[in-house]
């Protein structure tokens, strides 16, 4: 079965900020071959490590980020390493890179020398502020980017007095990748008709400023500031919870609306079977108008909610509330989703053999299911540098004692 991007070659220049793209990528079929440095991808030194072994191999953020994809060691700093990547270039489709404004430039590696050699390039460049600009030379990380572009502001609890909560595991980096999957996939459509490949300029704080909802327009429509609330979307004003604390202590994640006439009385009826359902019961409540004025102002539905939810189990709650039709869900830890027969019955998670501890991992299989163009890992992360030689002598055409003199000194691994 074909893949969406089988055929494809992509190069990436191994970084935290782009190595989510690749993985996209060669999850999705295309031949990703990732240029690491010989002391390996800043990505692999991030942790947590297996059994707390600090090791390259051994990195679970970097298993993760970096499925299906080859490695190739190589120094990139030296004349001898940028003509390996340079002549790997020459016959690749796509060139994924997250370096500095100009440094590949200094290396004989910018867009408009490769172009020279591979006019069909789609050449990539994820960068914190873009190419140009006042802030194209600034530094900053993931945490920064979801404070400076916006959403670090619209993300967090109620009380204005906690401190404002950015996304975990590199969700900036994530959200950019995402949008460079779109962007690539239009660079390849075009190419079809042009033959021509070309330079993608992606800043990650561009990106990010856009992911702030409705935040900018009411500001500049209204002079307001969005408020952050728990558990739920910023909005104008503060409203009331949505998670609420169930009989067991785990929380379910609540939402009022699609309270129909014929689903407000059969939430009464629970709420009468747990002895909970109080003033709720009448007749006023059955009127669409009145219940959504209530809804909007008042308390009082909200509180027979979560008098209700005390009584009740969280997955018992959200199994029975989704029957009557209400957006409810259980709050999960990742790890719980790992048994549930949801994942299971869908084929969610993909078994990775890690024959180097001996243990079969599972991996979520990816962002969507299709059957024709289906996208799934297909095997662990590379190790640092194990297919060096493969590629240096089956796609470059090395001789193994040219590689061994390029490892004696150094230039790859």
């Amino acid at each position: 079965m074909a893949q969406v991007f089988e055929g494809f070659t992509v190069v990436e220049l191994a970084d935290r900020r782009n190595q989510f793209i690749g993985k996209l990528l060669a999850d999705s079929g295309a031949r990703v071959i990732q240029v690491e440095p010989v002391t390996g991808s800043p990505g692999r030194w991030i942790g947590p490590f297996v059994d707390d072994q600090e090791d390259p191999n051994r990195c679970l953020d970097y298993w993760f980020y970096n499925t299906s994809k080859e490695s190739i060691a190589v120094d990139i700093t030296r004349k001898p390493g940028q003509d390996l990547v340079r002549r790997l270039l020459e016959s690749a489709d796509i060139f994924v890179e997250s370096t500095k404004p100009g440094t590949l430039r200094e290396f004989g590696l910018d867009y408009e020398s490769v172009a020279a050699l591979n006019p069909g390039l789609i050449y990539t460049s994820i960068t914190d502020f873009g190419q140009d600009g006042p802030w194209a030379m600034y530094e900053m990380t993931d945490a920064a980017h979801l404070a400076l572009g916006g959403p670090m502001g619209s993300s967090g609890y109620s009380d204005p007095h906690e401190t404002p909560i950015g996304g975990q595991r590199n969700h900036a980096y994530n959200m950019s990748n995402v949008v460079t999957l779109h962007t690539i996939t239009a660079a390849l459509f075009e190419r079809m008709t042009s033959g021509l490949g070309q330079m993608l300029d992606l800043s990650i704080h561009d990106i990010v400023g856009t992911s702030t909802e409705s935040a900018v327009p009411n500001w500049l429509w209204y002079n307001a500031p969005y408020l952050r609330q728990t558990g739920q979307h910023a909005a104008p004003t503060y409203r009331p919870t949505t998670q609420v604390l169930c009989a067991d202590g785990n929380y379910i994640q609540v939402s009022t609306p699609g309270l129909t006439n014929h689903t407000w009385v059969q939430l009464v009826n629970w709420m009468k079977e747990v002895g909970v359902a109080e003033d709720l019961a009448d007749e006023k409540y059955n009127d669409d108008f009145y219940r959504a004025t209530q809804l909007r102002h008042s308390n009082e539905i909200h509180a027979g909610i979560h008098r209700l939810l005390a009584k009740v189990p969280a997955h018992e709650a959200f199994i029975r509330g989704q029957g009557l039709g209400l957006a409810w869900a259980a709050v999960h830890a990742p790890e719980d989703n790992l048994d549930y027969e949801h994942y299971k019955q869908r084929a969610y998670w993909a078994p990775i053999e890690h024959e180097e501890i001996g243990k079969t991992i599972l991996y979520p299989r990816g962002l969507y299911s299709n059957d024709d163009l289906g996208s799934m890992p297909k095997r662990r992360a590379p190790h640092l540098g194990e297919h060096t030689r493969a590629i240096l002598t089956g796609d470059l055409g090395l001789t193994g004692s040219e590689v061994d003199a390029l490892a004696a000194t150094e230039v790859v691994r």
